[in-house]
């Protein structure tokens, strides 16, 4: 009896989104400062704004950089558990 061994294809990550609209996990970090947020996933960077900075800066009290789901085509932040502090945990970004 023979037996044939399979090996899986080797893969690499790909951070970015599948199919249009998918959510993405990436790093958070805030810079209370200046309003800006810096979202990064693998090799791609955004530097956007939040429309409600002031309940995203609530949600983030605290936090140094923090892992979020991200939606680039929508501009959309799901951070997770952000809901008790800031009522909400989606937040709508801007370029």
């Amino acid at each position: 009896m023979s037996h044939n061994t399979y090996a899986a294809p080797a893969t690499t990550a790909n951070p970015l989104p599948r199919f249009a609209g998918d959510w993405i996990t990436a790093w958070l970090d805030y810079d209370p400062g200046t309003g800006l947020l810096q979202l990064g996933a693998g090799p791609s960077e955004w530097l956007l704004e939040a429309l409600a900075p002031e309940k995203l800066a609530s949600a983030l009290d605290g936090r140094g950089p923090t892992e979020v789901q991200f939606n680039p085509e929508l501009s959309i932040l799901l951070l997770p558990g952000a809901f008790t502090a800031a009522g909400t945990s989606f937040f709508r970004l801007r370029d």
